[in-house]
């Protein structure tokens, strides 16, 4: 009784949560990448070494699995996550040394990690949102927009990446900015930081914000390191190719450039602006300072997105506050249309710029390959990208619908005395469609008409079904 009577307030019912749950189940067992499958060996690896006392050679024997093994990267993140990973997978490695315990298993309890992580995601973002105010239905549809979202839904349930985990931590660290706990804010801030260390981006402007003495300012900067300091220091000269692989990532920070002297780096310009009028910059209350935290956690990401060569998974680190501005609007439906047009552009890039990649070979390595071996390696590969050259200009267009609609939002969403700069152009409050409908639009539209169609199609013809 209850849930229909939900349902017809236009707020989730029962039949929404299991929606999410079929499809959920349906991606986490049809789909991985080899990035987990190569996370899973690590993680194997690691658990071998302690076992074995050759800890402090953890990164190297990566190195000499992948000749062995056939793996394409030796482990590249911070200790700390693949500690994280051993001691979520302890329970099937020592089950493996008493019974018999396929890849494929020790593969999809690796994955199941980071998935747990997309679902206290989205409760700590309704949590978050209900904090700055957010009201019904948007609020009970919050964890929702974040399940559903296209971009979470593929790179976590589709490819098994693991940045749920520092978007986990990082909105538990907005909810602690919140409550104005800043030690603990800065402590989880740390601990995101050794998942991505793009959490730094976010973290400086935030304590810029609210704190303007140096002294206590540098103090919170020594304090975030507690987690990445140690590990980087404990592994130091021994850490394999992981440095090197992470130099080249830091590299694409610089690659677009300003035409001025000795040609800056656009990206990292635009960041130090961002943090000096931080620092200056005092909110006339509390409200106002969170309104614009959130608006900052945007901005640093989508400046990030549109200067920095980004790969697929990363972009989930800004969906969160992409929602949370949205709902800060007076004309939330118009900022939804834009991210529709935003996941459209997002889609085919990715089809693009990693072609062959994050598609239809991922069913090799989910429950059809690896237990009825359908796999689909038959040459030449049928990618995405053959079906949205059939449609003129599209690869040309891609850029604009992706980066539009953050340009908008950097301008729009820009709080002005408490009101949104775009707010201030139409003061009538609109009319708002079904939430419901807009969750369910924007997730068949952009990860099922932009993704799943090609990807399916291309499937059943490389394994002979069409």
């Amino acid at each position: 009784m209850k849930s229909n009577q939900n349902s017809k307030n236009g707020l989730p019912c029962k039949w929404d949560s299991v929606f999410v749950i079929v499809c959920a189940v349906a991606a986490f067992l049809l789909w991985n990448h080899p990035d987990i499958s190569e996370t899973a060996q690590h993680t194997k690896i690691l658990l071998d070494d302690i076992f074995q006392g050759r800890f402090l050679n953890f990164y190297q024997d990566t190195m000499d699995a992948k000749a062995t093994l056939g793996y394409a990267n030796a482990a590249h993140y911070h200790i700390i996550f693949y500690l994280l990973c051993g001691i979520w997978n302890l329970p099937v490695y020592l089950l493996g040394l008493v019974v018999p315990v396929g890849e494929f298993t020790f593969l999809l309890w690796t994955k199941a990690l980071g998935s747990i992580a997309w679902v206290l995601s989205g409760l700590l973002l309704k949590e978050i949102a209900k904090n700055q105010g957010a009201e019904n239905p948007y609020l009970s549809w919050t964890p929702y927009f974040l399940w559903m979202c296209p971009v979470a839904f593929l790179t976590v349930l589709g490819m098994g990446q693991y940045d749920s985990l520092c978007l986990l931590f990082l909105l538990a660290g907005i909810w602690l900015y919140q409550q104005k706990k800043m030690i603990p804010f800065v402590l989880v801030m740390g601990a995101a930081m050794v998942f991505k260390m793009f959490a730094v981006f976010v973290l400086v402007p935030l304590l810029l914000l609210r704190e303007k003495r140096i002294l206590r300012l540098l103090g919170y900067g020594a304090m975030s390191l507690w987690l990445y300091l140690p590990g980087a220091l404990l592994f130091a000269g021994r850490n394999g190719d992981a440095g090197f692989f992470n130099s080249l990532i830091a590299e694409r920070l610089f690659v677009h450039q300003l035409p001025f002297v000795a040609a800056p780096s656009v990206f990292l310009v635009l960041l130090a602006i961002i943090y000096f009028l931080c620092w200056i910059w005092k909110p006339a209350n509390e409200e106002s300072l969170q309104q614009k935290a959130i608006y900052l956690c945007f901005v640093i990401f989508a400046l990030l997105f549109l200067c920095v060569q980004w790969h697929p998974q990363w972009l989930i680190l800004m969906t969160p506050f992409m929602l949370l501005t949205t709902w800060q609007s007076r004309q939330p439906q118009k900022w939804l249309l834009l991210n529709g047009i935003f996941l459209a552009g997002y889609f085919v890039l990715v089809a693009y710029m990693f072609v062959g990649q994050i598609e239809s070979n991922l069913f090799n390595l989910g429950i059809l390959g690896q237990v009825f071996h359908w796999y689909t390696n038959i040459q030449p590969i049928r990618t995405n990208t053959i079906y949205f050259d059939l449609v003129p200009y599209l690869a040309e267009l891609a850029p604009v619908a992706f980066a539009a609609p953050l340009v908008l939002g950097i301008i729009g969403k820009f709080p002005f005395r408490g009101i949104q700069l775009f707010d201030r152009l139409n003061h009538n409050q609109e009319k708002m469609l079904s939430t419901r409908l807009w969750v369910y639009g924007l997730f068949f539209v952009g990860f099922g008409l932009f993704w799943f169609v090609p990807t399916l199609f291309a499937w059943c013809k490389m394994v002979g079904i069409l």
